[in-house]
């Protein structure tokens, strides 16, 4: 009886066996099969800049900072066209006295398209076009770059910048968010995350320094004169 009992429980212990190899070679099948995934990274710093709000704002307008910070963010600035400028002085009674003396008290919107050369391990664009728009007071600053359209495999990126006065010093935020679309196994999108948001940290980071660098360079001048090619402010 014993015997008889014993046969079919063998069979039945195999049979959960194979089941439970065929249901985990599933799986790890699925978990290794490539997908299509949409890795996305942001982030966000703030710094103190040595230099008094007024300067940097004339350090910003008057000479191309666009080019020394996008260089310290794995891009290369190939091409920046002025699409649109507008500067209103009616809230300044003296704006060419004061533009001399870097009191400007006028506001300046500017639009620009940028075209910049892509290093970065995980987007396979070569180049990338932005839109730059940028809203400048006489105590504030905010700007802001974001991608015009998807670039192979970069489907969105966007930077701001805001600053403000913080008594001698300027307060700066600035934050960068990418969209990468990645082919990977379904088991290693987190990975794919991961390093994305690594590529988002990192640009907030570069660009951090680069600003500091770039400001660094023109503070100590008594008068910011504008480049070649560059309205004044």
């Amino acid at each position: 009886m014993n015997h008889l009992l014993g046969t079919p429980t063998r069979m039945v212990v195999t049979a959960v066996a194979v089941l439970l190899l065929v249901a985990g070679g599933t799986l790890a099948f699925l978990a290794l099969s490539s997908i299509e995934h949409l890795a996305s990274g942001s982030a966000k710093k703030t710094i103190l800049v040595e230099c008094d709000f007024d300067k940097f704002r004339q350090i910003m307008v008057r000479k191309n900072a666009t080019a020394a910070i996008v260089g310290q963010s794995g891009m290369t600035l190939i091409d920046e066209r002025v699409e649109d400028l507008h500067v209103d002085t009616s809230q300044d009674e003296r704006p060419l006295l004061n533009a001399i003396r870097g009191r400007s008290k006028a506001d300046v919107q500017a639009v620009k398209k940028l075209r910049v050369s892509l290093n970065d391990p995980h987007i396979v664009a070569d180049e990338l076009t932005l839109r730059q728009r940028a809203n400048v007071h006489p105590d504030a600053m905010n700007v802001v770059t974001e991608s015009i359209a998807a670039a192979a495999n970069l489907e969105s990126y966007r930077t701001t910048l805001d600053a403000r006065r913080q008594g001698t010093q300027t307060e700066v935020t600035l934050s960068v968010s990418l969209d990468v679309r990645v082919t990977v196994p379904k088991a290693f999108t987190g990975r794919a995350d991961r390093e994305v948001q690594q590529s988002a940290v990192d640009a907030v980071s570069e660009q951090a320094t680069g600003l500091q660098r770039f400001v660094a360079e023109h503070a100590a001048e008594r008068f910011i004169l504008p480049e070649l090619g560059r309205g004044s402010d």
